[in-house]
């Protein structure tokens, strides 16, 4: 009895290379599906704060929530600049508990009741404000004429919400 060898695989390697193939695009979109449903975009804060006054005996900034998103102000960055210059020192970290370097204090009115905020709830609504005084420490002092520029970002979608100005 004599066998005949037949070595022919083509049928085999096509069938093989379709199946490997579509098990490929279903293992990609499975990750593609789950690292695009994985990730939230943080929606950018919309909202009008203005400088409603300055006060320049005891270097006081008062800043108002106009209208817009409210926000928490645990999530926001305020950068002080004056005549085109940043402060060495600005309000970072808020809430700020206690005095920080640089003010005699951070956001007061928000952080700590106003008329309009009696909650303490460091959500900084419309109508709301907020207030600060710049400190000798931060070797600046506001001068009539000068122009200061209040910045405020908002870090968890990296955006800044407002930068006002105002001539003293």
């Amino acid at each position: 009895m004599t066998f005949k060898s037949i070595n022919n695989d083509s049928g085999m390697s096509e069938v093989m290379g379709v199946i490997l193939i579509t098990a490929i695009v279903v293992v990609a979109s499975g990750i593609v599906y789950t690292m695009v449903t994985g990730y939230e975009l943080e929606q950018p804060v919309i909202a009008n704060i203005d400088i409603e006054s300055v006060n320049l005996s005891n270097q006081e900034v008062v800043l108002v929530h106009r209208g817009g998103d409210s926000f928490d102000v645990s999530e926001i960055s305020i950068i002080i600049s004056v005549n085109g210059a940043t402060l060495k020192n600005n309000l970072i970290d808020l809430p700020v508990t206690g005095t920080p370097y640089g003010f005699s204090h951070a956001l007061g009115g928000v952080l700590w009741g106003t008329p309009t905020n009696q909650s303490h709830d460091n959500i900084w609504d419309p109508d709301d404000t907020g207030d600060f005084n710049i400190a000798k420490s931060n070797n600046t002092i506001l001068n009539s004429g000068d122009l200061l520029k209040v910045t405020i970002y908002h870090r968890p979608s990296e955006t800044i919400i407002t930068s006002p100005e105002h001539r003293v």
